[in-house]
């Protein structure tokens, strides 16, 4: 909670956008941030988005880290100078701050690129596979997270073990990877996005890793934290860690533990990594010539709690029959369960998963792509952007956009608590960037 009692500026002071009205006039009054007194909310505000940015950047450049780490230094040196940027009294300029915001976007282009190429590298070209969804059996360990350096090593260890591996939320495109689906004891993928972690661990009785963002603690009377294990930065009180990739104990506690028994006949899709997307490319433009396909969607970011979030399945289920989905994200998780099909005379998918968040950059190369063969400036192309927001990568994603000058992107279910007023109209007077409202509203407009 915070605490308002002080009337002398100090970096203790934080500023919470929740109880803002409480805050008394002057010194860490509305408007405040840590280390931030003298300047006004505009700028505040600015500040705390590159502060957001920069946890979403470091998170893909620890990915990156593990992979390739004599490629991270120019992350690494945006990440330093921006958090310099907000250092007590250093910058009172409003266009500085968005010039370095843009730097960090830029930096977030980077990063992505530079970790999808090193995850294609080790793992292979991702291709569309279908796999099983909710069902288990067997002696099984459920992995969520991003991490896929963590997820191989966990195959290699369990291997000839009688040991089935099940992904969870962001680990579901591994199984498009070719060098991790040769492992045959990696099964299918149990449960939705991040915030279905309480219910459904309690469910599944088999051990569960999670390897990155987002873990959700375990309630008071949670009867799986026993169960549950976790790696480098992820932690909860009670749950044990691994280090070093030493897995023997997660190992020998699964084998005691009763068989899973999950029972469904639901499928998923995965795999449609953008270089896969771009091997179809004299298919897809002969469709877009022949008026097979009127417009690209790409429906993607981080899925939250709520109903809110059903906007996104409802917009899906709304798309005329000639469009494609491209997603990424665990927001995919409201609507992949649908059935899109094929674009009607062709054999190209409505529906096109590109991965992790941290794949979000595939739909850019492929608009990139689309604009060269069409000679169209991308942000004239049949492709229209509707994002989730939820937490810091999608903040980095959202800035490597703006960064990339892409415009015209539909936004919400609700704004960022730290955009305000002037914030937003900058935005929309700059990038044309939309907040959304319904999908039928939005629909509308969007085609029209």
């Amino acid at each position: 909670p915070c605490d308002w009692s002080s009337d002398v500026c100090s970096s203790d002071l934080v500023f919470c956008y929740q109880c803002e009205m409480s805050a008394p006039n002057g010194c860490g009054s509305r408007g405040q941030s840590i280390g931030t007194c003298g300047k006004n909310e505009n700028l505040t505000r600015l500040q705390d988005i590159m502060v957001f940015g920069l946890r979403g950047l470091s998170a893909y450049r620890e990915h990156l880290n593990e992979l390739e780490p004599e490629k991270t230094k120019e992350i690494d040196d945006v990440i330093s100078e921006t958090l310099y940027f907000t250092l007590t009294n250093v910058n009172f300029s409003f266009d500085e701050h968005i010039a370095q915001l843009m730097k960090v976007g830029s930096a977030g282009v980077k990063v992505m690129n530079l970790l999808s190429e090193a995850h294609t590298k080790k793992f292979g070209i991702p291709t569309p596979v279908t796999i099983s969804q909710n069902q288990a059996e067997g002696k099984a360990i459920l992995v969520s997270g991003h991490n896929l350096e963590m997820l191989e090593q966990l195959l290699i260890a369990t291997e000839g073990k009688n040991i089935n591996i099940y992904t969870h939320s962001e680990m579901l495109p591994a199984h498009g990877y070719p060098h991790l689906r040769k492992y045959s004891h990696l099964k299918g993928n149990i449960g939705k996005a991040w915030f279905d972690q309480n219910k459904l661990f309690e469910k599944w009785n088999g051990t569960i890793v999670v390897n990155t963002n987002c873990i959700v603690p375990p309630k008071k009377k949670s009867t799986y934290l026993n169960r549950l294990y976790t790696y480098k930065i992820v932690s909860v009180e009670g749950a044990k860690k691994i280090k070093n990739n030493d897995f023997s104990e997660l190992i020998e506690q699964t084998l005691s533990l009763p068989d899973v028994k999950f029972e469904s006949e639901e499928t998923l899709t995965t795999g449609h990594h953008y270089k896969t997307v771009l091997s179809l490319a004299p298919q897809i433009l002969d469709a877009i010539n022949k008026k097979q396909i009127s417009r690209f969607f790409v429906v993607a970011g981080c899925d939250a709690p709520g109903k809110a979030g059903n906007y996104y399945r409802e917009l899906v289920q709304k798309l005329p029959k000639d469009t494609v989905v491209i997603t990424s994200s665990c927001g995919k998780f409201r609507f992949n369960d649908l059935d899109l099909g094929t674009i009607e005379g062709t054999e190209i998918p409505r529906y096109l998963d590109l991965g992790q968040c941290n794949d979000s950059n595939g739909a850019v190369h492929i608009a990139l792509a689309l604009s060269d063969a069409l000679k169209i400036p991308v942000n004239d192309l049949p492709v229209s952007i509707v994002l989730s927001w939820m937490e810091q990568k999608a903040v980095i994603i959202l800035l490597a956009l703006f960064s990339l000058g892409i415009k015209d992107i539909y936004l919400g279910p609700k704004a960022p608590e730290f955009f305000n007023e002037d914030i937003t109209n900058f935005l929309a007077e700059q990038f044309n960037l939309h907040s959304t409202t319904d999908a039928e509203s939005d629909l509308k407009q969007i085609l029209g």
